[in-house]
């Protein structure tokens, strides 16, 4: 093979090297120009993230909920005096006041819807130390009324329990259909007595009378020593009650009730 040969092989040799690298060298430098490209030409800034609707719901409806109005709150009573049992009386009976109250809970008026003498005396002298607590709505405190029933009957009897005559509340009209009408008492249970006492004075109670007039409940407000509230909170939830009404639909309401005992050793028979 002669010189001249040699040197055509060398610089085809070195050419096709060349080409080699030259292909392998030109992705490169494609891949470092795309590199400073996107150095020299960031990405604008992404939009903001919106906030998540589905995670904001809890936190809107407990707003919501804190906005949302607060229900009707009857009236009630707070605290009771005692009351005494006529001594002179072989009788027994049922006294039922309208007690009507301003914002503050103060007695305003009170209307004797039931009058059973000489019973109605003794149960008004004690319901002007009773206290109240005024209704509300929304908590705004407003007028409303409340009947309070004085339930007589001695420690020991022969008859039957006396009758009692139903006190409903106003029929429709137009008073009616705004502002409050009290709740009506239907019919009444009598308390028993506890044998193994001679005490005597008065057991209160206050019933919670629902929308549709049925009992809820039955809680003390002034008890006396020896079981009577027991049986007092027994015969309070055997009464019967017509919802009161507020701008013409029923709401709750409270109706307290006294039961006045005489002593065993005063019976009058």
């Amino acid at each position: 093979m002669g010189a001249k040969r040699m040197r055509v092989i060398a610089a085809a040799s070195l050419f096709f090297a060349s080409a080699v690298l030259l292909s392998v060298a030109r992705p490169s430098r494609t891949l470092a120009s795309g590199s400073q490209t996107v150095g020299q030409n960031p990405t604008p800034n992404p939009a903001p993230v919106q906030p998540n609707r589905s995670q904001e719901t809890p936190s809107a409806r407990s707003q919501d909920q804190n906005a949302a109005p607060n229900p009707y709150q009857p009236a009630k009573a707070v605290s009771a005096a005692d009351v005494r049992y006529p001594f002179q009386t072989p009788a027994d009976g049922v006294v039922v006041f309208d007690v009507a109250l301003d914002a503050r809970g103060a007695v305003k008026k009170v209307t004797v819807l039931q009058d059973v003498p000489p019973f109605t005396a003794a149960a008004e002298q004690s319901l002007r130390d009773w206290k109240f607590a005024a209704a509300s709505q929304d908590r705004m405190p407003e007028d409303s009324e409340m009947p309070v029933a004085f339930v007589f009957r001695h420690a020991v009897y022969i008859a039957g329990e006396p009758p009692f005559t139903p006190i409903s509340p106003a029929k429709e009209s137009a008073e009616t259909l705004r502002g409050f009408v009290a709740p009506g008492i239907l019919s009444i249970s009598y308390a028993g007595y506890p044998a193994s006492t001679i005490s005597m004075g008065a057991v209160v109670v206050q019933a919670n009378v629902k929308p549709d007039g049925s009992v809820g409940g039955v809680s003390v407000v002034r008890d006396l020593p020896g079981g009577f509230g027991p049986l007092a909170i027994k015969a309070a939830k055997h009464w019967k009650f017509q919802a009161a009404l507020r701008d013409g639909r029923p709401v709750p309401s409270k109706v307290a009730i006294a039961f006045v005992f005489s002593s065993r050793s005063l019976n009058p028979f």
